[in-house]
């Protein structure tokens, strides 16, 4: 992706391979070489959108603040998340944009980062949406 020209038939063709993660519960397992291609693909996006919201599902907060602050960190820039204590499965959604988080309890079966890009300029209007869910560990 790092040269390729932001035209609608190239926002087109990566949403595509962005949206064939949709409607998954989990994060398929992906090869070294596929999870290369979806890091570019996400990187490029970021690059045309002016901001990201997350939403992570996980097990644990130490997975969550984990996988937030990766992919925070890859996508706009290093945080380090103080977040509260809390046991069992969490949902923690982050607001790139302004930098604030909202934390939860998670009951449902769903776990992985889903990724919402948001862009203001028209000729990019294909980038916007919401795609995933990925894998926590996707830039480990």
């Amino acid at each position: 992706m790092p040269n390729l020209k932001p035209t609608s038939v190239n926002i087109k063709k990566v949403r595509q391979r962005l949206a064939q993660f949709s409607n998954l519960a989990v994060p398929p397992t992906l090869s070294k070489s596929q999870k290369q291609e979806l890091i570019e693909a996400l990187l490029w996006f970021s690059d045309l959108a002016d901001y990201e919201t997350l939403g992570i599902c996980t097990d644990t907060m130490a997975a969550g603040k984990a996988a937030t602050e990766a992919y925070v960190g890859r996508l706009c820039r290093s945080i380090n998340l103080d977040l509260p204590e809390r046991e069992g499965a969490v949902y923690i959604k982050f607001n790139t944009l302004k930098g604030a988080w909202y934390l939860d309890d998670y009951v449902g079966p769903n776990r992985g980062v889903l990724v919402s890009f948001h862009a203001s300029e028209p000729e990019y209007d294909l980038v916007n949406g919401t795609y995933g869910p990925f894998p926590l560990n996707l830039f480990d």
